[in-house]
This record gives structure tokens, sequence and C-alpha cells, in this order.
């Protein structure tokens, strides 16, 4: 069943998205030698490989106290040679947001749209790379928000992606009748890491068994998936982040433990104070083994969870950037945490990255970081 407010000419069964996102190669035709026509979806943008092109974020003035120091940050160091498209309700929510940010090497578009939206753009939907000779980015939304029913912005959330399409040049909406959020999922080139909310959304609903889903899963992102055993209840991206030639960095509590006095842990910010308990620092460990058996080395990073289990304070939530042959982490900094904003900071370094810090201190309470805030579109 299609989500309320979808395009009917966006209202494709399942399986011929499952078809599209394949890529599947050209073969002859019976009886002649003409190709048939090459599939024009392709995989699941990377996480972590190529250069920013075009990216997403949303803004309402509602949301200012959340989000500004975060936008200002970040896009006041984006090159010139990435867009910004920045869905708002008015076109004079764009010009406010415009004005607090000041001059950007980047460009902003501004995408006005009819219907409510949150701030939080990377839950809306994923983007899937062309193929062949296609130029159009497929964005791949999901049947439906959690918390639409009650929240009047999420379900508006729910239209972002067709409103994309309509406003941006070459980008197809097309509507999944899977439940997802586009942050239970973090990739690379090869891999799909999906958190167990996806399971949870979708078993006895949409598929029947965990290996129906996983085989779904791996024809629309065209990736093999690694479906995560953990029982963090988060997004991915608030635990772990690929770095591509086959690493990933995972959070660790006990970095962040033994890094602080008992006196300095205690002056987190953090809801409920800090849990570095065992229990929690093993529900850590359990994504970091289950990348390792994946093949991936692991790069453990400093991370602190609040005692309320939804409050991070997360280094690998973060926008990554690959051009001129250098890597850049736009990471996460929360006021208060200078210790363990200088100990992420040296992690990434070690790991090939030039860190841009990004001031998160307004959106990281809301159990969201600058991931979170953003979807990138197109990749170079």
């Amino acid at each position: 069943m299609d989500a309320p407010g979808s395009l009917s000419k966006l209202k494709w069964p399942l399986g011929v998205v499952l078809g599209l996102a394949a890529a599947i190669a050209v073969m002859p035709l019976l009886g002649g030698d003409k190709p048939k026509p090459q599939s024009t979806v392709g995989r699941t943008l990377s996480d972590c490989d190529g250069a920013l092109h075009e990216l997403v974020i949303q803004y309402t003035p509602g949301s200012a106290d959340i989000v500004e120091a975060a936008y200002r940050d970040f896009l006041r160091q984006l090159p010139d040679a990435v867009t910004v498209h920045v869905v708002v309700r008015e076109r004079a929510d764009f010009d406010e947001l415009a004005r607090t940010v000041g001059a950007t090497k980047c460009r902003l578009n501004p995408v006005v749209v009819t219907h409510d939206i949150t701030c939080w753009a990377r839950d809306r939907w994923l983007a899937l790379h062309p193929a062949g000779e296609s130029r159009a980015i497929t964005v791949l939304s999901p049947q439906g928000e959690v918390g639409a029913d009650s929240w009047p912005g999420r379900k508006g959330d729910e239209k972002v992606g067709e409103s994309l399409s309509g406003a941006v040049a070459d980008i197809t909406a097309v509507r999944s009748e899977l439940y997802f959020d586009g942050g239970d999922f973090v990739c690379d080139n090869e891999t799909a890491f999906v958190t167990p909310n996806v399971r949870k959304r979708n078993l006895q609903v949409t598929v029947q068994t965990e290996a129906e889903l996983i085989e779904r899963l791996e024809q629309v992102l065209g990736l093999k998936v690694v479906l995560l055993k953990t029982e963090l209840d988060h997004h991915a991206g608030m635990y772990m982040m690929t770095l591509g030639k086959r690493r990933v960095m995972v959070g660790d509590p006990r970095m962040t433990r033994a890094l602080l006095t008992p006196e300095q842990a205690a002056s987190l910010p953090l809801k409920g104070g800090p849990d570095f308990s065992d229990a929690t620092a093993a529900k850590f460990d359990t994504v970091a083994d289950q990348c390792r058996a994946a093949g991936y080395e692991v790069i453990r990073v400093p991370q602190a969870p609040g005692g309320d289990g939804r409050t991070y304070i997360t280094y690998v939530n973060v926008i990554l950037d690959e051009r001129d042959g250098k890597r850049v982490t736009y990471m996460p900094n929360i006021n208060g945490a200078d210790v363990l904003n200088r100990a992420a900071a040296e992690v990434w370094q070690q790991a090939g990255y030039e860190v841009r810090p990004v001031n998160c201190t307004g959106c990281y309470t809301y159990f969201g970081s600058l991931r979170c805030l953003v979807s990138v579109l197109r990749r170079g």
C-alpha cells in the first residue's frame, strides 16, 4: 500500500523497483541482436567514497536552536563544488537561514514545498546511483514515516522525496513497500550495514522471513547486506561509520571511560549522566565483532552514551568527503566535551582524514547529530 501523498505515477510495484535496482546486464532480445535497455538505477550511494556534489538539508524557523550552529559550521566549510538544496516551507525561511549562516563557498538552493517538514533530512530517503547512460539519481522513500500519525512535520516528511524530484533536475522519486529510515543504513561501495530496526518494522509485515528481507534489501540497494545484531536502539550512523578500503569506525564507551576522570565524566552534558557500564559497552562491541566477521578492519573511537539510552556524544555521525586525493571528515564537536573532541579528532587523523569540526551542541540532545541533519544526494 502506498503512503498517503505519493504521486500516482510513482506507485511502482516492489517487483519493478527491485528489478531496476538490480541494474541488470544488457541481454540480446530473442530472435534479434538488438539489446534490451539497461537499468537506469545503480547501487546505493556510499557514505565514504567519492566527492560530495549535492546535499539536502531541511530547515524550519522552529528548529533554529537545534540546527543553526551545526549548519553554520558545516556549510561555511564546504567547497565551492558542492550544491546544498535547502528544503523549506517558505522562501522567507531560506532567506533567514542564509542570513544566519553568512557567506559560503558552496551554493545554497532553496526548495520550497507545500507540506510540513522537520529538520531531520537523513531519514527521508536513500539515494541510488544512476546506471548506464542515465544521469538521474533515484530517491527511494520508505512506505511510511514513524510517528507520522501524531507528528505533522513527520507526516509531511513522507513527501520530501517526491518534492525533490519536482524541483531538482535529474531526480526520479520512487516509493518502496519496505519500512525504513535513511539513518538505518551505513554503506560503502560494497556493503550496507543495516540496523535491527529494519527487521522489526518489516518482519511479518512486508516480508515473512529474515532471509527474504535480506534478499530484497540486496536487490534494492545493489550491495551486500549485513543485518546488525546489536541491541543498541539507534540509527546505525550514531554508533558506526564506513571509512572505505574495508574499514569501519565504531564507537567505544570504554575508551571514553579510560580518558576521563570521574569528575570529568560526571560533568559531561548527557541526560541521565554517562553510561559506561560493561553491559552497554558490550552492545558496541557486538557491532565491532560483526564488522570484523564481515571482513572489515575496525577502528574504535571514543563515544559517550547517556543514561537515558538515547542521548549520545558520538563522533561517527559524520559527513565524509573524498576529493583531490584527500579525505575529509566533518566531525561533530560538543561544548563541554573538549577532552573527547580532541581524542576523537586524533583517531580520525590517524585514519587518514582531515578533521573539520562542526558544533552539534544544539542537536545532540534531540538524539541526533550532523549526519542526521544532512542527506547526500549525489557524489562525484
